[in-house]
């Protein structure tokens, strides 16, 4: 009897696995022949599809990003502007006020004097505040308009609140008692 580690079996399962991934491949290569068919189909419309050029996947390596166009309506929107830099107001007007405060205490001035140049430099900060508020509700009017209009109130017609609420779908209005009607359209 032979011994079993030299004996070899020949299997014929790889053969047929190999078979089946070959038959697999084959229908990959039909179906993607197909799609590329459909591509170029697409392309011979009249809203052709862009060139193969501009067609590069997203995970080429090295592929320069393809810039598509929005629909024509965003394209028509303005773009918004750019935020200005963020300056704490409130800091800077209180900085202000306190170098205005060294500098007339290292200029040696008399109190009075001390506490005009500090009116005047409150005023100027006053007056900045109310300037920039002014140009924002300026800006504010333009973009939403001048406001909402005021709704008018409805007429004075109480007898649409007659109905004590008892009548509903389902009953019918007696006689002695109305039912409940909608204000009169404006």
């Amino acid at each position: 009897m032979a011994d079993p580690s030299e004996t070899t079996q020949v299997s014929h399962e790889p053969i047929a696995q190999q078979v089946e991934l070959v038959d697999a491949v084959r229908e990959l290569a039909a179906q993607v022949g197909s799609l590329q068919d459909d591509v170029q189909a697409l392309r011979a419309e009249a809203h052709a599809l862009p060139s193969g050029e501009t067609d590069r996947h997203g995970w080429d390596e090295g592929a320069p990003a393809v810039a598509r166009e929005g629909a024509a309506w965003v394209r028509s929107v303005d773009s918004p502007r750019a935020r200005g830099i963020a300056i704490p107001w409130l800091l800077a007007e209180c900085l202000f006020l306190v170098a205005v405060a060294v500098l007339c205490a290292v200029a040696g001035l008399d109190a009075p004097v001390i506490v005009a140049v500090m009116a005047a430099a409150w005023a100027l900060v006053a007056l900045a505040e109310w300037l920039v508020s002014r140009a924002e509700r300026e800006r504010y009017a333009l973009v939403f308009g001048p406001g909402a209009p005021v709704a008018t109130s409805l007429p004075d017609d109480r007898s649409w609140f007659g109905s004590n609420g008892d009548d509903t779908m389902l009953d019918l209005p007696s006689a002695e008692r109305p039912p409940t009607r909608l204000p009169p359209p404006e």
